[in-house]
């Protein structure tokens, strides 16, 4: 059994290094030095691969950025296009509205002119005076 101890002894100075203690200043051994390398290893592993995530869900926000930008920009395009067509139709619409004026207003003095015209006419008939009169 002793032997087995020194065997394990051995062994166990084998696996420590020398210089490097724990907090209680006892040796601290290759095993636990390389388990903590492989937490780290397995750690930077991890926020590497959530980098590479992040990188390309960064890219694909670009992507979908740049797609929104150009949509906003066609519909800008279009609003104008839209615009300037409202625009020329109200000027066409201001235009109608005034000639329609004009002719309203030539209307109703043409109709003061055929009542005066009827009314003639009625006293000409009443008089029994029968003048053809012919107004153009």
């Amino acid at each position: 059994m002793d032997q087995h101890k020194l065997r394990s002894a051995g062994v166990q100075e084998k696996l420590e290094i020398i210089g490097v203690e724990d907090e209680a200043g006892n040796p601290i051994s290759a095993l636990t030095i390389l388990s903590l390398l492989e937490r780290v290893a397995g750690i930077i592993d991890n926020v590497q691969s959530c980098q590479q995530r992040m990188e390309e869900r960064q890219l694909e926000l670009e992507n979908n950025i740049k797609t929104v930008q150009g949509d906003v920009l066609k519909l800008a395009k279009d609003h104008s296009d839209t615009s300037s067509t409202v625009e020329k139709l109200l000027q066409k619409t201001r235009k109608v509205s005034a000639n329609v004026k004009e002719v309203r207003i030539r209307v109703e003095k043409q109709n003061v002119r055929v009542k005066k015209v009827e009314s003639t006419q009625d006293e000409l008939l009443t008089r029994n005076k029968f003048r053809v009169v012919i107004y153009q």
